[in-house]
């Protein structure tokens, strides 16, 4: 039986709401207003966490998050559009390989689809929803830099930090270590391979047209061409048992 951690809409701020309503605290949305007030304290004074409840936690996206509809998928691909790094994210409920996270008042299904082996779900997420706000560092970059991740695009020089700001995490069936000299993304379903050198994106490799729609318009060619590159796998949506 898989483990599930639960936190819904139903749950503490629920629970609130009926401890308010009995103690007599005025109308409804008074009530409602109070609980959502102590909830975000909660989250405020435990760093993002509520201790009582393991599945809620508060932050920003770590980085640019593709998505299809409202599913956001650990193998996303590179053209998908995306909830932008910094976006602020509220986890609600993970439950085996998936997690419901709220941005900007819509709810979006995470979904731990093909690095379930290399680790584990709450992990993952613990990746994605990041405390501290990484607008803050993203300010600081060159602006063509900034300006590229801000347009989910990537740039020979980027760090990996920047890149996963960038295009997000690879996902860790492909590339279980960061650490690896070379990260494989994917981009209109083909394979996009990223080469490192000193910390640093060194090559871009893949089918000519999925590197030049990966850069910013005018960027130098950077690719290292593969003449016979089979499409990929990346952006499926909804693979896997729950």
């Amino acid at each position: 039986m898989k483990k599930k951690v639960f936190l819904g809409h139903f749950g503490l701020l629920t629970a609130t709401v009926l401890v308010l309503a009995l103690n007599g605290c005025g109308s409804g949305n008074a009530a409602i207003k109070a609980a959502q007030e102590k909830e975000a304290s909660e989250l405020a004074t435990t760093g993002g966490r509520v201790s009582s409840a393991v599945g809620l936690r508060m932050g920003y996206a770590c980085c640019n998050l593709r998505y299809t509809g409202d599913w956001v998928s650990d193998m996303g691909s590179g053209e998908l559009p995306f909830i932008p790094v910094g976006s602020k994210l509220l986890v609600r409920e993970i439950e085996g390989y998936r997690a419901n996270v709220e941005a900007d008042d819509k709810t979006y299904r995470f979904g731990h689809d093909y690095g379930r082996a290399q680790e584990k779900t709450p992990a993952w997420i613990d990746k994605l929803v990041v405390l501290d706000d990484p607008g803050l560092k993203l300010a600081k970059f060159p602006a063509s830099i900034r300006a590229a991740i801000e347009a989910g695009k990537i740039l020979k020089g980027m760090t990996k930090e920047q890149l996963i700001m960038a295009l997000g995490y690879p996902a860790t069936n492909d590339t279980p270590k960061l650490e690896a000299a070379t990260w494989k993304y994917y981009w209109l379903r083909y394979p996009l391979v990223i080469h490192w050198d000193g910390g640093r994106i060194s090559k871009i490799e893949g089918r000519p047209e999925i590197v030049a729609k990966a850069q910013p318009a005018g960027a130098t060619p950077t690719a290292e061409i593969k003449s016979k590159t089979e499409g990929g796998k990346g952006g499926k949506s909804g693979k896997g048992s729950k």
